[in-house]
């Protein structure tokens, strides 16, 4: 997947074929290898060249001085080495990753981003009830079950959501074309906009972007 736009965020995807590490700064390098096993690595570095990429199309930097800072309490941190110090970024970043397929999206703060990979046919109809709310319900059968829980998850991931939250307090609002129109959270409207990719016969990818709260 090349890298492309969605408005005004930067989007990238890496595949299993992408294994080399030389874009990887000497911190990162450290954490690759820290991995306990193969799957992790293969799926870690996949999101990181993913992530570099999207960052380098968005900021027109070269992916090599650009530095991706996992946290434990949120979405990574974006730095960018000038000499030999490494500066914070303007930016807010998603990063997903299945079977070593890695999907990245960046966009300037404070615009918030999400994204998700899933596989399609995952999801079993009685599980809808777990996550979908009475609205959603009317689409599933024109949406993969398996899109809506994805764009869900991208939507959860751009608005920072506590994993302590119903998956159902957060509803996908969608225009008669059936597309992604805006988020409904806790009787708010946000403006939202997504898009979607095939990576394969079955993985799919998704980003949503999170716009300015309307009513």
């Amino acid at each position: 997947m090349a890298a492309t736009t969605l408005n005004s965020v930067s989007i990238a995807g890496s595949s299993r074929k992408s294994t080399g590490t030389r874009e990887l700064s000497a911190e990162e390098r450290r954490e690759y290898a820290a991995l306990s096993h193969d799957g992790r690595r293969r799926d870690w570095l996949a999101g990181r060249r993913a992530a570099k990429k999207a960052v380098s199309k968005h900021c027109a930097v070269p992916s090599d001085q650009i530095r991706v800072v996992g946290q434990t309490d949120g979405a990574p941190l974006v730095v960018l080495r000038d000499r030999e110090s490494w500066n914070p970024l303007p930016v807010s970043i998603s990063i997903s990753h299945h079977d070593g397929v890695g999907l990245a999206a960046v966009a300037d703060s404070p615009t918030r981003v999400g994204v998700d990979l899933a596989r399609l046919g995952e999801i079993d109809r009685e599980h809808y009830r777990y996550f979908l709310t009475p609205a959603e319900l009317t689409v599933v059968d024109r949406i993969d079950a398996t899109v809506l829980w994805a764009l869900k998850e991208a939507a959860w991931k751009a608005l920072a959501l506590s994993p302590e939250r119903t998956f159902t307090s957060l509803e996908l609002v969608f225009d008669e074309t059936d597309e992604v129109r805006g988020i409904r959270l806790d009787g708010r409207f946000i403006a939202a906009t997504a898009r979607s990719w095939r990576f394969s016969r079955d993985l799919i990818g998704v980003a949503v972007h999170v716009g300015t709260e309307v009513s």
